[in-house]
């Protein structure tokens, strides 16, 4: 839908999760939720990282389900990002870690391999809904955590300049090959033929691992091997993604890599459009200036079509509860996470809040999710989330050989084959090195059409 014809996004969200605030958990009756709460009394700490829209609905539902549990009162604190995973790594140790936190997909492996979770109640949702289930039951077929929704890459694109060039969204290609010509039609250089207007903005390191990443999915391919001790980045599909890549900075010129970051570009007009995860949506959708003024489409593929994969997905995980709390409080914990999560009208909220699809496979279609959505944002993600890899965990250490990787490929045009070999083969001496298990779930995927 057209916000330019009804709400703004803001607008809507702010009447919907005041209008959602008083559903109750579909198939479960007020007095079980009180129940399940009402054996531990006192205060807890309920720990999450900075993101303001998050922080505003988590409030209002905390405020109503301590009205339907008396005695119980969470205290929420939010921290910065990394100062949060930082102290969620290291405070159990000392015991001072919360009864219940948000913990991000990055960091719940270690702390679910470290059997400092908690497992959820087999009954405290429908798992088989859950598109997360198949790669969050892992290892001892628990699970740890809840997943708010995913995260996926799509085109963002400015509407004024394809009004300029006498285009729509509708007009932009599914394949690669079309939509690389597409981007050279939107760039615009300098009398010295440097870009100043990058035709679909690729800089940011995490937006160009993203990308990396989906094109090796999108071509059958894999990060890993089989039980994922060892890193297969320099496969030929793993090649063949870094070259488009680097064909986009030094053949054909889509952008440059002196230039700002993607966003920023694009935020001041400066950029065309660019390719990233929906996160950067937030902004866009929060900013009345940028209403009917940017639109978004689902990444391309290497065939142009779902098969065999879209690429990869980023779960928004999740509230955990931490297991060196009692049961009793354990159970309260849980008790909100059934209450924050357990109806379709919850699941669509929280979809709205972070701009992207929710976790519930029957609801991604869902007239309510869809419904002024400014720029096709959750549209443009959700069409694609069946043809997801969710490849569940990833060494953080990688991000140290891919950043050199980026940078030697991109900033001084070094053979992307050369350059992973290299670094393949250092990173997985490392992986040697070190011993460690991952719960590597890229080869769980199986597409629908399968």
């Amino acid at each position: 839908m057209d916000s330019r014809n009804g709400l703004s996004r803001r607008h809507f969200l702010q009447m919907s999760l005041a209008a959602a605030g008083g559903a109750l958990v579909a198939g479960v009756p007020l007095h079980r939720l009180i129940a399940q709460g009402g054996g531990f009394q006192g205060a807890a700490d309920f720990w999450d990282w900075e993101y303001e829209p998050r922080q505003t609905y988590m409030r209002q539902l905390i405020t109503e389900w301590q009205e339907a549990n008396p005695g119980i009162t969470l205290n929420y604190t939010t921290f910065p990002y990394g100062d949060l995973g930082t102290k969620l790594l290291t405070a159990n140790e000392a015991e001072q870690n919360p009864p219940i936190s948000n913990v991000h997909s990055d960091w719940r492996p270690a702390l679910q391999r470290a059997n400092l979770l908690a497992p959820y109640p087999e009954d405290l949702f429908d798992f088989s809904q859950l598109a997360s289930t198949p790669y969050l039951r892992t290892g001892d077929g628990q699970i740890y955590t809840s997943t708010f929704g995913y995260y996926c890459s799509i085109v963002f694109l400015n509407n004024v300049m394809l009004e300029e060039e006498g285009l729509t969204a509708a007009d932009v290609p599914t394949a690669w090959a079309d939509f690389v010509e597409f981007a050279r039609q939107l760039t615009r250089y300098d009398a010295n033929g440097v870009v100043e207007r990058p035709g679909i903005g690729l800089n940011h390191y995490y937006s160009q691992k993203w990308l990396w990443q989906d094109l090796i999915y999108q071509a059958g391919g894999y990060q890993y091997n089989e039980d994922g001790t060892q890193a297969i980045w320099n496969s030929p599909e793993g090649v063949e993604a870094l070259q488009l890549i680097s064909d986009w900075y030094h053949v054909h010129r889509i952008d440059d890599p002196l230039l700002e970051r993607h966003f920023d570009m694009f935020y001041t007009d400066r950029s065309a459009g660019f390719l990233s995860h929906g996160y950067w949506a937030g902004d866009l959708v929060a900013d009345e200036a940028w209403e009917g003024r940017f639109s978004t489409v689902p990444e391309p593929t290497w065939s142009g079509g779902a098969d065999p994969s879209w690429g990869l997905t980023l779960p928004e995980e999740g509230l955990a509860v931490f297991a060196n709390y009692p049961e009793e409080q354990q159970q309260a914990m849980f008790s909100f996470i059934q209450y924050a999560l357990g109806t379709d009208e919850r699941r669509i909220q929280w979809a709205k809040v972070h701009a992207i699809p929710t976790d519930r496979v029957d609801l991604l279609n869902d007239p309510a999710l869809l419904e002024n959505d400014e720029g096709n944002v959750l549209q443009s993600q959700a069409v694609t989330i069946p043809y997801r890899v969710n490849a569940g965990e990833q060494p953080l250490e990688a991000d140290t050989y891919l950043r050199e990787m980026f940078e030697r490929v991109i900033l001084n045009a070094e053979s992307p084959q050369e350059v992973l070999d290299d670094v393949t083969t250092r990173f997985n001496a490392f992986m040697t090195e070190q011993g460690q298990t991952y719960l590597i779930t890229e080869r769980s995927y199986t597409p629908p059409t399968a």
